[in-house]
């Protein structure tokens, strides 16, 4: 039997160097933490302030298209009140001609009347416009408004314009059920086919006639069933609602809205129009 060594003999046995790690001192581990730290704490801070930035300018974008929002319906409001007025001293007007005039062909002043108490109706409603509110409060962005005195009036504002509509829809039932029978039945329409020179001028418009002149006599429709104390009750109750409306819902919109504007002034620096 030869002298042979076995494979397992002959197979190098390798050892893998033990690597010796110098420990650290602590100083350099809380270094480490330290930097790492601040390096976080540094990105969030540049995270937060880009952000601040950003809705920052968001925040004056939107402010300025509520501003222009709100001033506009200020002007429309205005334009409303005066129509409101108007219809005022015209109901005035067609209670005292239906106490104890004549009516029989009733004159062009009777019929202006007329048609101011009982066809302009949806002429005078001021709707709010408020589009831009809506977008805010939907979609969350009305907490870009930091200011409390801002926000406070923005809310206030909001829910005048809930109570205007609700109001308005208290308005146009009383015209609907009561106001258009009436007119239906009485008025010649003829005259309004006239000062609209057969329909080429809407009402506001035909309005401003001040020289207008009727080419023919016009009538109370239905006359002989015309009853004058219920027709002068009718239009004083109108004009109950329609002076309710301006003192109890109007008026204070036109307040909280005035507060808004004064609030993104003063916020937002921005100039009077």
């Amino acid at each position: 039997m030869t002298d042979h060594q076995s494979p397992i003999a002959n197979m190098e046995v390798h050892h893998h160097p033990q690597l010796h790690h110098e420990k650290k001192p602590w100083k350099e581990y809380l270094l480490e933490g330290l930097m790492i730290f601040l390096a976080v704490f540094m990105g969030f801070i540049a995270e937060t302030v880009r952000e601040n930035i950003s809705e920052s300018s968001h925040a004056k974008e939107l402010a300025k298209s509520l501003y222009q929002e709100v001033y506009a319906d200020s002007v429309n409001m205005q334009s409303k009140l005066s129509m409101r007025a108007e219809k005022d001293r015209e109901l005035n007007y067609f209670m005292r001609y239906v106490k104890d005039s004549s009516l029989v062909n009733p004159s062009d002043k009777f019929y202006l009347s007329f048609t101011w108490s009982f066809v302009m109706t949806t002429a005078i409603i001021f709707e709010p416009n408020d589009g831009i509110l809506t977008q805010l409060r939907n979609s969350g962005t009305l907490r870009y408004f930091k200011g409390t005195r801002l926000q406070n009036a923005i809310s206030r504002m909001n829910v005048a314009a809930l109570n205007v509509r609700n109001r308005n829809t208290q308005e146009y039932a009383f015209v609907e059920e009561f106001g258009r029978p009436f007119l239906l039945k009485h008025y010649d329409f003829t005259f309004h086919n006239e000062w609209t020179q057969n329909g080429k001028l809407s009402n506001p418009q035909a309005i401003k006639q001040n020289d207008y002149h009727s080419q023919e006599p016009h009538r109370i429709r239905n006359a002989d069933v015309f009853k004058r104390d219920d027709a002068e009750a009718l239009a004083a109750y109108y004009l109950l609602i329609a002076r309710a409306t301006k003192q109890q819902y109007y008026d204070p919109y036109i307040e909280d809205s005035h507060q808004v504007l004064q609030a993104l002034r003063k916020e937002y620096h921005f100039d009077r129009e």
